[in-house]
């Protein structure tokens, strides 16, 4: 049968049309199928997850040791003091025991301290694992827009080969390589996803899918009411509030200090389920790092001098008050208070050390203060606390004595010392350089006068030392000037009279 030139001709018009139809068509469809823009996940805890085999933990024993053999961590390297612990039997089967535990110390790469012992004997094909895990943001821009119908897909990769209740039990997943591994997604429900972007009211609830170890973890998210333009900027949230997305263990063969990369798909579909848009933003997962230092337990006391000048401060009230002469004050060294020859009796001298403390002590210092006896003649002991006839005798020792100053004041009690005359002796009394830690001052007490103390006689007295700096928290710095103060009676025998102070401090680590 023979076929018109005419009839071919409009035969040939209709293939040519069919094919630009449908090649049109194609490369309209293609074209439509774009890249999401600015896709990107960002993980609140990047840290992979530890999941070490167990060679031993015996109940009653806080010491435990893995076995470098086993995968996939082989070593200690990336367990830190204050992770906390769950030991699993060899099917995973949630904590041995229900218990977790902290870690106290990393003894060496395969031994570690736990800050409790164990309450159970550990199986040695489970495993010791850490669990790493954060809230996740997924955003990105839409290209072309979702209708209604439509949806957003999020695919998460799931460790293959692992049980779908494996994949969502909270115990950290891997695998043989990265493109093998996944996170484990912990229970994550609807409830614990948000979506903001395109009136988050005219997007449906979230639609969670577990992996079963041939396919991954999938969070959709419908589209029913308005469609979402392109150009949007959205962002899904996942983990609004605990559990959250467990990040994997390194994957087997996995080197330290490499990050393990997983591309996570995100998706934009229309209403016969075909994708509009799409990207796979990365997510990286390292070890973390442990930075430390050892700070040694700390404690000092610095005894330093203060020169007669800075005492006298030009007549005006200087560290330890007001003193009426230049030629009344001493300098001090770091290792005396030298008053030289006395030329004039019942007339106060003064003289000063400034203390300095600083300690890291939780439980702070204190700085005590004795003398070891009065001021004996030549050095002789001064018996007891008193004399025992007059100013100055002590038994068979010569000694100027501590003043009672008004009468008032012992070495634990302090007293208003004016008189000169009356109640002659040495004594001190304190005054703040730095910090608020002696515990009185000369001026407490206001206007004209000038609280002491005796020095504590502990050796020829039995006093007991007393306190004259303290805090009960760390310090730096902390300071205090120490005022003496000191005149004899007219009637005093001549001699060379010393004896010697000791500031003693302590504290509590």
């Amino acid at each position: 049968m023979r076929i018109s030139r005419r009839v071919l001709f409009v035969l040939l018009v209709a293939v040519f049309l069919a094919a630009f139809v449908f090649l049109s068509d194609s490369l309209t469809r293609k074209a439509d199928a774009a890249s999401l823009s600015g896709a990107k996940v960002t993980l609140a805890n990047s840290r992979l997850s530890y999941k070490a085999g167990v060679a031993t933990g015996s109940s009653g024993s806080s010491v435990v040791t893995i076995d470098n053999s086993s995968q996939p961590d082989i070593n200690t390297g990336h367990l830190f003091p204050g992770d906390v612990l769950c030991f699993t039997d060899a099917g995973q089967n949630g904590c041995i025991g229900s218990k977790s535990y902290t870690v106290a110390s990393v003894i060496d790469g395969t031994t570690f301290n736990l800050t409790s012992t164990l309450t159970n004997n550990l199986d040695t094909s489970g495993y010791a694992v850490a669990t790493q895990s954060g809230q996740w943001t997924v955003s990105f821009t839409t290209v072309a827009a979702v209708p209604v119908g439509g949806s957003i897909l999020i695919t998460i990769p799931e460790a293959d080969g692992v049980s779908a209740v494996q994949s969502n039990n909270g115990i950290p997943d891997s695998g043989s390589s990265v493109a093998l591994s996944g996170f484990d997604l912990n229970s994550l429900a609807a409830g614990g996803i948000s979506i903001t972007g395109c009136t988050p009211a005219n997007w449906s609830t979230p639609v969670v899918t577990v992996g079963d170890g041939t396919t991954n973890h999938t969070i959709s998210i419908p589209r029913v009411t308005a469609d979402c333009t392109g150009g949007t900027a959205i962002v899904v949230t996942l983990g609004t509030g605990t559990p959250y997305i467990v990040n994997p263990a390194p994957y087997i063969g996995h080197t330290q200090g490499i990050s393990d990369v997983y591309g996570v798909t995100v998706q934009t579909k229309d209403a016969g389920d075909n994708v509009v848009d799409s990207a796979i933003p990365r997510a990286a997962a390292v070890e973390a790092v442990l930075i430390s230092a050892s700070v040694d337990e700390s404690l000092s006391l610095t005894v330093d001098f203060v020169t007669a000048a800075t005492l006298y401060n030009g007549g005006v009230e200087g560290v330890c008050g007001t003193i009426p002469a230049l030629s009344d004050a001493r300098t001090t060294t770091v290792t005396s208070v030298p008053w030289g020859t006395i030329t004039q009796p019942n007339h106060f001298l003064y003289a000063a050390q400034k203390l300095t403390v600083s300690t890291n002590a939780a439980t702070g210092y204190v700085v005590t203060f004795e003398e070891n006896d009065q001021m004996g003649r030549n050095g002789n002991t001064c018996t007891g606390t008193s004399p025992s006839a007059g100013d100055y005798t002590f038994g068979a020792g010569t000694c100027i004595r501590d003043t009672t100053c008004n009468g008032s004041c012992s070495e634990s009690v302090m007293g208003d010392w004016q008189n000169a005359t009356s109640y002659p002796g040495l004594g001190y009394s304190l005054a703040s350089a730095s910090g608020t830690d002696a515990p009185f001052f000369y001026n407490q007490g206001g206007g004209s006068t000038w609280y002491a103390k005796q020095l504590a006689d502990k050796t020829q007295g039995g006093e007991t030392a007393q306190t004259i700096m303290s805090n009960g928290a760390p310090v730096s710095g902390s300071a205090v000037y120490v005022c003496y103060k000191f005149t004899i009676p007219g009637t005093q025998p001549a001699g060379y009279y010393y004896n010697i102070g000791k500031y003693t401090t302590t504290s509590t680590f």
